[in-house]
């Protein structure tokens, strides 16, 4: 599951998500859609906000 998956799925938009973790709306857009590298300190943060294992974020998808 992608991120956007996951945040849709835990009921947050991308504001609330990026209000939870301290940024800005438009860093968690670039991330869903990958224009934008995530740190692995950033990847805790959401998978706490989301309240989700971060392995579930750094999970591979599987086909």
């Amino acid at each position: 599951m992608n991120l956007k998956q996951l945040r849709e799925q835990s009921g947050l938009t991308q504001a609330q998500l990026a209000e939870r973790i301290g940024c800005d709306q438009s860093v968690i857009s670039r991330i869903e859609s990958g224009q934008r590298a995530v740190t692995l300190q950033r990847l805790k943060h959401i998978a706490h906000a989301l309240d989700i294992p971060l392995t579930h974020l750094l999970a591979d998808e599987v086909a």
